[in-house]
């Protein structure tokens, strides 16, 4: 009966272990989706800081453009608080 119930014990900590390795092959394959999306991003906001330099950009319409779009999502009658931080990042640049 104690045999048994090691064994059992044996056998739930291997399953654990194989349940383990998948969570970290899952996690391996959303680190490198998330690398990706970073790049991207990276990319646009260097080629958008070029076009800021030469475009004359409405701030307070930007603004007003996170704002709308972002309310329903959020919850916040302001939007995306992020949003609003990363846009002021870029007008400042």
């Amino acid at each position: 009966m104690f045999f048994d119930q090691i064994k059992e014990i044996d056998g739930n900590l291997k399953d654990l272990r194989d349940h383990l390795k998948t969570i970290g092959q899952g996690v391996d394959v959303h680190f490198d989706q998330l690398d990706d999306i970073a790049a991207h991003i990276i990319a646009l906001e260097a080629i958008l800081l070029q076009v800021i330099k030469k475009v004359d950009i409405d701030a307070e319409a930007a603004k007003e453009w996170v704002r709308d779009n972002t309310v329903e999502s959020t919850g916040n009658e302001e939007g995306s608080v992020k949003a609003q931080v990363v846009l002021k990042d870029l007008l400042n640049r």
